[in-house]
Formats: structure tokens, C-alpha cells, sequence
């Protein structure tokens, strides 16, 4: 059994995927999950291992989030690392280091987003993007202020997510995905929702995902 899975997923030709970097220290499930029958009829694509999962009838942004948020179910490493494919990684070390400090008691770590703590503030921020045009980004937001949520609670950046698979991850993950459908797919707004009413909060990567020794940025044009 390896010891990390290092997961990304491209639908719809959204992003590239870059090579995967052996990594040292480590044995690594490089899971790659795409709705590109080109891809999926190999076995490997770039060093990664390939999983053909097409979801006919899902918005492809929706269709990307079953790996991200559930990255236990496509393979039995304990450990994982959700990647989006437009980073590219440039240190053998990432797996090591990005895994380190997972703990059954802190079994998440993320980048903090760089801009703002809050999802609320999120929200408002998403709802004037293209990217969400349609998308119910504010009523969702007042869905979790009429719950309970408390402004400045936290917020994260999502493209880059090490996990240990506890059982309250597996929650976290699976509420995460249900929120995903029941409202927006604009994960960051969802995510922090999910994490207060499982109890999580995620350890802070250093840095920023946009400024990393571990990655280097290289979004397609239509992030």
C-alpha cells in the first residue's frame, strides 16, 4: 500500500495535467481522474495512474469535487493530497513535507486564502465572477449565517488539500460534496461550513498557494 495518494482531476479539458515529480522519502498512488475517453482509455497518463469516471449531466466544475472531496474512495493510501491541476509540482519533497504534521487529532492542511477569513465576505466577492454567473453564492452564504456559522471564522484556499482519512474527514468530505450540490460549486464558500460542523479546522501550509517552493501556478484561461 503506498503510503501518500497524490489526486487531481480534469473534466470538461478544463486544465492540463502536469507530469508527476517522483517524490522522495515516500511511496505515492498518482490518481488522476478525468471525463477525457481519450485519457481514459491508458492506463497512465504523465506518471499518473488514470481513472475514467464521465458524470453525463454533471456541471463538469461539480463533476471535478467527487475526488477532491472524497479522495479516500480511488485509493487505500491512509494519506492523500488533493493537487488542482493548474499547479504544477517542482519539489521532490512536497508529499514529505505537505504530510508532516497530519495528526489524527489535525488531520487537514491548507494554504490560507491570501485575501480574506471569512466565507461570507467570500461570497460576495464570487458573486460578482463570471466563473459563478448563476450560481446561488449569497443565498447559500445567508444559508449558513441563519445556521450558525460566525463571520471571520476562516477560509481557505482549496487547490491544495493533505488529508489524513480519519472518519471525521470522511464526514467532512461527504457534507462538503452534499453542500456542492445543494447550493454553489464555489468550494471555498462551502468548505469552511463543512469543517465547523465537523469539528476540523485545518493546520496552515507556510505560505501561500500562489507563492510556494512545493508548486508553481499554471492556470488555464478559464480560472
Amino acid at each position: 500500500m503506498s503510503d501518500v495518494a497524490m489526486v487531481s482531476a480534469v473534466y470538461d479539458s478544463y486544465d492540463e495535467l502536469k507530469p508527476a515529480l517522483p517524490q522522495a522519502g515516500v511511496e505515492v498512488d498518482w490518481v488522476f481522474v478525468t471525463d477525457d475517453p481519450v485519457l481514459g482509455a491508458k492506463s497512465s497518463h504523465l506518471g499518473w495512474r488514470v481513472a475514467y469516471e464521465p458524470r453525463p449531466g454533471v456541471h463538469p466544475n461539480r463533476a471535478a469535487k467527487h475526488p477532491k472531496y472524497e479522495p479516500w474512495k480511488y485509493s487505500t493510501a491512509p494519506v492523500s493530497l488533493w493537487v488542482d491541476a493548474s499547479f504544477r509540482i517542482v519539489s521532490d519533497r512536497f508529499a514529505v513535507e505537505a504530510t508532516a504534521g497530519l495528526t489524527d487529532e489535525e488531520p487537514i492542511a491548507q494554504f490560507q486564502h491570501p485575501w480574506r477569513d471569512c466565507l461570507f465576505a467570500e461570497a460576495k466577492e464570487s458573486a460578482g465572477l463570471a466563473k459563478y454567473a448563476g450560481e446561488p453564492v449569497l443565498k447559500q452564504a445567508e444559508s449558513y449565517r441563519a445556521a450558525g456559522h460566525p463571520e471571520s471564522w476562516g477560509l481557505w484556499a482549496t487547490g491544495v488539500i493533505a488529508r489524513r482519512h480519519t472518519e471525521a474527514v470522511r464526514k467532512m468530505g461527504w457534507l462538503w460534496l452534499a453542500e456542492t450540490y445543494r447550493w454553489s460549486f464555489q468550494d471555498q464558500i462551502s468548505q469552511p461550513f463543512a469543517l465547523r460542523e465537523k469539528g476540523l479546522r485545518p493546520q496552515a501550509f507556510p505560505g501561500n498557494h500562489l507563492a510556494t517552493p512545493w508548486l508553481a501556478y499554471e492556470g488555464s484561461g478559464r480560472h
